[in-house]
């Protein structure tokens, strides 16, 4: 019961507490975005992004959430919507990782969204194809987050990437993000530190 945990998880999604979905028994249907102000945002931009041709990849640090955001995926392609989709977590084996991977690269590819969790999806994944991330949430340690959106940044990319950054006003996650931002900040600053000493060296 960490309190941090719980504070994230209101900025995520309600879902994520027990016994705060309506049921049993339980259904689909629109509450499933409409109860969460992040899941309102992406069911607006997903629309938007599918009218232009891109191919997104969504991230989140929970599987759970992964959880709803598959449960909303299969609710819109029941309704016609063709959001078409893959998915990696931590217990998804280097076989099915491969196999999604080759999916969803595939020349003309019917996926649309390829949902991960941030850490299992960090490393070792390429998928170029995409040109949209989306961090659903933000994690303590910056480069875990570079880390995602260089799955996209890959050698055989020709689109420009944007990434869209979810960060809910006034909660505990604009802490993380200033927190964030100075850990990338000094992170830089020994870089550079770094360089100086070695070209003093050298001169």
């Amino acid at each position: 019961m960490n309190m941090l945990m719980q504070l994230r998880k209101c900025t995520n999604h309600p879902y994520l507490f027990d016994g705060a979905e309506p049921g049993p028994p339980y259904f689909d249907g629109p509450h499933l975005w409409e109860n969460s102000g992040k899941m309102v945002l992406l069911d607006k931009l997903l629309v938007k992004l599918k009218s232009q041709g891109s191919r997104v990849l969504i991230f989140s640090q929970m599987t759970r959430m992964l959880d709803i955001l598959e449960d909303y995926l299969l609710l819109k392609n029941r309704s016609g919507c063709d959001y078409g989709y893959c998915r990696i977590d931590g217990n998804t084996s280097g076989e099915r990782r491969d196999d999604m991977m080759d999916t969803f690269n595939a020349p003309n590819s019917a996926k649309f969204c390829f949902l991960l969790s941030t850490r299992a999806g960090g490393l070792g994944i390429n998928l170029q194809t995409a040109d949209i991330v989306i961090l659903y949430d933000s994690d303590w340690n910056p480069q875990v987050d570079l880390q995602a959106m260089d799955r996209a940044h890959r050698i055989g990319q020709t689109k420009p990437v944007r990434v869209f950054r979810f960060i809910t006003e006034k909660t505990v996650e604009e802490k993380i993000i200033e927190r964030a931002d100075k850990k990338l900040f000094l992170d830089a600053a020994v870089i550079q530190q770094g360089r100086l000493a070695a070209n003093t060296q050298l001169s």
